[in-house]
C-alpha cells in the first residue's frame, strides 16, 4: 500500500469520526431543547393547577416522564404513618389506572398528567381527602376526575358511608340538595359541617344520620374530672413567640413552637385554658391566653369617618391579582414588588384588596405590612472573637446539602467573620461532594439529615434503620465519625420514630421560608420578623444561591447587631444542656 493510499484512508476515518461527534452533538442539542421547551410549558401548567384548599399537612411533589407522559403528582404528608399509607397507596392506585389509558409506545411527549389536591380537617378525627386529576393533552382534549376520601386519622382507614351514616340517610340529604340522589354528589367533611355538591350542611342539623358513638375521643369524655374540649375549627392568631406542648400541661414535653402574629387552626378548646392543634405528627396543646381572635374583615374608610382606618399592605415580590379567590379566576393585574394594596377582608389564604381603584385577590403569603428593604452588606463589621457565654447567640442551619455552587458560598461567608454553623446533609450527596463536607466540618458542624430526604413518619421501622445506618456509613467514609446530630426530614419525628433512633433530633424555631421565596430580601425579611433571635435555632438551605446571598448579609448584620453565632451543639452547652436521644429541640432560648 503507497503512502498516499495510507493518508487518504487516514483522511476518510477521520471524517467519519468528526461526522459522527457532530451528529451526536446536533442530538443531544436537539432533546436538549425539547425539554427545556417541554419544562417551561409545564411550569405554567402545573401552576394554574394548584390549590389553596390544604389544610393539613406538608406539600410534597413527585415530577417525571414515561414515554409519553409527562406527569407532576402533588400530595400531603400529614407525619401520621396510617393516613400518610392511605394518601400513597390510593395516589398509586389512580395513577396505575390512568397511565394504563393513556400510556403508548410513543417516546415524544402528548400528554400532561396532574394530580393535586385538597385536604380538610373534619369532626371526630377526620381528614377529608380529595385528589384531582387533570389530563391534557396535545389535541386540547382535557379531562378532570375527582376521587374523594374521609380517613379517620386514629385507625389509619377510609370510612365508607355505611360507616359513616345511619339508615335513611339519603333522604336527610336529599332535602338539602336541587337534585333527587346522593349517588354522583361530592361528599366530605370539612371542619363541622358536612359538605355535599358544594353545600355546606351543619352537621349539629343532621345528627341523627351521623354515627358517631364509637368516634368520641378521648379529649371529648364526659367524665367531669378531666377538661371536656369542644370543636371549633378558628383560625386565631398567636400573640407572641410560644411553645407547643404535648399535653395540657406546662411540665409536658415541648413539641414544637409558633411565631408572633402566626396564623394557627385551633382545632378544639376547653374552659380550662387549654386549645388544640393539627400539628405535625399529631395533636399539639397551646395556651389559650397566648391567642387571639384573629381579625378578618377591614372597614375601609368612607370620606367623613374619620375614626376607620384602612390597613395598607405591601406586596413582598411581583404576584397576580385575581378577580376571585381562585388561581384559575382571571387575571385583573400584576401587582409589582412593594406596590401599595388596601386590605378588604381575608378568606383562608386568599385576601381581598384593593389596588389602584380594583377590587380583587391576591395570596395571604404574599402580602406585608412593612415594605421588603433590599438589603445590602453592612460594611466594616469586625469578624466574630471568643465566645461570651453570658451574651446572645444564635445557631444558623442549612438542610438538604451539600451542593457544589450554594453551599462553598456559604462557607465563604463563615470563614469571613470566624463564625460557625451546622449543616444538616444527606448521606448519599456527602458521598458525592466529600470535599464540600470535609469544609462544612471545618468551619462549623456536620449532622445527618438522613440518606435520601425520606419522611420518617411515613416509612417503615426496618426503613427507618436503614436511613440511619446508610447515613452513619457515609459520615464514617467522609468525616470518620458517626453523626452528632439528626434533623428529620420535614421536621418530622413521631414518638415511634424517635424511639427507633439513637441520635438527638434537632428541629428549628425559626423558619426563613428561603425554599418558597428563592429570593435574598425575602428570606431576610421572613428572618426580621423575629425581634429576638436569642437562643434561636434558624433554619435554612444550603442548595439556594439565594440563601448563600442572604447568607452574606445576615452574617455581618447579627454580628453587628450584638449576636454571635455559633454551632447547634455549642449553643447548647453554652446554655447548660445535654442533648439526648429520643428528644427533639427546637431552640435553646434561656
Amino acid at each position: 500500500m503507497t503512502e498516499g493510499v495510507k493518508k487518504e484512508k487516514l483522511i476518510i476515518y477521520i471524517c467519519l469520526v468528526l461526522l459522527t461527534l457532530s451528529l451526536i452533538i446536533f442530538l443531544l442539542f436537539s432533546l436538549f431543547s425539547k425539554e427545556k421547551k417541554l419544562e417551561n410549558k409545564m411550569d405554567n401548567l402545573i401552576f394554574e393547577t394548584l390549590t389553596t384548599k390544604k389544610q393539613v399537612g406538608r406539600l410534597n411533589s413527585i415530577e417525571d416522564k414515561d414515554k409519553n407522559i409527562y406527569y407532576k403528582i402533588s400530595y400531603p404528608t400529614t407525619g401520621e404513618e396510617g393516613v400518610d399509607k392511605v394518601i400513597t397507596s390510593k395516589i398509586e392506585e389512580i395513577k396505575e389506572q390512568t397511565m394504563l389509558e393513556y400510556l403508548s409506545e410513543i417516546e415524544e411527549v402528548n400528554t400532561y398528567y396532574f394530580i393535586d389536591y385538597e385536604i380538610y380537617i373534619g369532626i371526630d378525627n377526620t381528614i377529608s381527602l380529595i385528589l384531582r386529576e387533570n389530563i391534557e393533552t396535545l389535541d386540547l382534549n382535557n379531562t378532570t376526575k375527582e376521587h374523594i376520601y374521609i380517613i379517620d386519622v386514629n385507625k389509619g382507614e377510609i370510612i365508607n358511608k355505611e360507616e359513616l351514616f345511619n339508615e335513611g340517610y339519603k333522604d336527610t340529604l336529599t332535602s338539602y340538595l336541587d337534585n333527587d340522589t346522593l349517588d354522583e354528589s361530592k361528599l366530605f367533611i370539612k371542619g363541622d359541617k358536612l359538605v355535599v355538591d358544594n353545600i355546606e350542611i351543619p352537621i349539629s342539623e343532621i345528627e341523627s344520620v351521623i354515627k358517631r358513638e364509637n368516634k368520641i375521643t378521648e379529649y371529648e369524655q364526659s367524665d367531669t374530672e378531666e377538661p371536656v374540649y369542644t370543636i371549633i375549627n378558628k383560625e386565631y392568631m398567636s400573640i407572641g413567640d410560644t411553645v407547643l406542648y404535648n399535653k395540657d400541661n406546662v411540665s409536658s414535653e415541648i413539641i414544637g413552637s409558633i411565631k408572633k402574629d402566626e396564623v394557627v387552626k385551633v382545632y378544639k378548646e376547653n374552659d380550662k385554658g387549654w386549645s388544640i392543634l393539627l400539628y405535625n405528627d399529631g395533636l399539639a396543646f397551646i395556651e389559650s391566653n397566648k391567642l387571639t381572635k384573629k381579625v378578618d374583615k377591614v372597614i375601609p374608610a368612607e370620606p367623613g369617618n374619620e375614626n376607620i382606618v384602612e390597613e395598607t399592605f405591601y406586596a413582598i415580590t411581583n404576584v397576580n391579582l385575581r378577580s376571585e379567590a381562585s388561581v384559575k379566576s382571571d387575571l385583573l393585574a400584576e401587582i409589582k414588588r412593594n406596590e401599595k394594596v388596601t386590605k378588604i377582608e381575608q378568606t383562608g389564604s386568599w385576601t381581598k384588596v384593593r389596588y389602584k381603584d380594583i377590587e380583587g385577590y391576591v395570596s395571604t403569603s404574599y402580602l406585608s405590612k412593612t415594605m421588603v428593604k433590599n438589603r445590602v452588606v453592612k460594611d466594616n463589621v469586625t469578624p466574630q472573637g471568643q465566645i461570651d457565654p453570658t451574651k446572645p447567640m444564635v445557631a444558623l442551619t442549612f438542610d438538604d446539602g451539600p451542593n457544589p455552587v450554594a453551599t462553598p458560598m456559604i462557607l465563604d461567608t463563615l470563614e469571613k467573620y470566624n463564625v460557625r454553623a451546622t449543616f444538616f446533609d444527606l448521606g448519599n450527596l456527602m458521598l458525592k461532594y466529600p470535599d464540600v463536607v470535609k469544609r462544612e466540618a471545618t468551619l462549623g458542624e456536620v449532622g445527618t439529615h438522613t440518606y435520601s430526604h425520606k419522611n420518617l413518619n411515613a416509612i417503615s421501622d426496618k426503613e427507618i434503620a436503614k436511613e440511619i445506618e446508610l447515613s452513619k456509613q457515609a459520615f464514617n467514609e467522609v468525616l470518620g465519625i458517626d453523626p452528632p446530630l439528626l434533623r428529620p426530614p420535614y421536621g418530622n419525628a413521631n414518638a415511634k420514630v424517635r424511639t427507633l433512633i439513637d441520635i438527638p433530633l434537632i428541629n428549628w424555631n425559626v423558619d426563613s421560608l428561603d425554599w418558597k421565596y428563592l429570593n435574598k430580601d425575602l428570606t431576610l425579611h421572613e428572618i426580621d420578623k423575629y425581634s429576638n433571635l436569642d437562643g434561636k435555632i434558624i433554619l435554612m438551605h444550603s442548595i439556594y444561591k439565594p440563601t448563600a446571598e442572604a447568607v452574606e448579609v445576615l452574617v455581618p448584620d447579627l454580628l453587628d447587631r450584638g449576636y454571635q453565632i455559633v454551632t447547634v451543639s455549642e449553643l447548647a452547652k453554652y446554655r447548660g444542656i445535654t442533648l439526648e436521644t429520643g428528644k427533639i429541640y427546637y431552640g435553646f432560648s434561656k
